[in-house]
């Protein structure tokens, strides 16, 4: 009944204001995120943001492009804002995986004063934009030095999948609590 009440309120109102400049028509050569201005990107990625039950697919992080993804690192970067937002911003970031998102995924996986949520999402996405001959190298201070067992836990997960085993297992080792690995570990050992 109350979303019968939402949809009917929704479509009480007017329509968004349009833009009134001439739309420009795409070409083969020209991608589609250079037909949106700067401040139609930021309304998509506010949108996308805001989002609860329905998963922005990385085709539409990416249809943002170089530009989107300045954007979205502003905001995972941003400690004034809720970790939810900045966490998605994350996801967004793994998506587009423009060059400089690398630098600040590992960075705030390997920051202790990034909300947990931000750090876990950081390290996840962590492979999909740091190249696989670089990632064990790049998340193995985070899977030794990180205080949180969560954090290290998924950087065990990401470093299972990625050729990371002979550090999963040494860390194991140094665990007062090996379940917390156990997921890694079993990755592992099926390879």
């Amino acid at each position: 009944m109350t979303s019968i009440l939402v949809a009917s309120l929704l479509l009480a109102l007017p329509p968004p204001p349009r833009n009134t400049a001439p739309a420009q028509q795409a070409s083969p050569q020209q991608p589609a995120q250079e037909q949106l201005t700067d401040e139609e990107i930021r309304e998509r990625i506010d949108t996308f943001l805001r989002t609860i039950d329905t998963r922005i697919s990385p085709e539409q992080w990416r249809a943002l492009g170089p530009r989107g993804a300045a954007v979205l690192e502003q905001i995972a970067q941003d400690p004034k804002l809720f970790p939810t937002r900045r966490a998605k911003a994350v996801t967004g970031l793994s998506a587009i995986g423009s060059p400089s998102s690398s630098a600040v995924l590992l960075a705030l996986a390997g920051s202790p004063q990034a909300p947990l949520t931000v750090r876990l999402a950081a390290v996840h996405g962590a492979a999909d934009v740091v190249p696989s001959a670089q990632l064990a190298t790049a998340l193995k201070p985070v899977l030794e030095g990180a205080e949180n067992p969560h954090v290290r836990a998924a950087a065990a997960e990401v470093l299972s999948r990625h050729g990371g085993c002979g550090l999963v297992r040494a860390q194991a080792r140094r665990e007062d609590d090996q379940l917390r690995l156990e997921r890694a570990l079993q990755s592992c050992d099926q390879q």
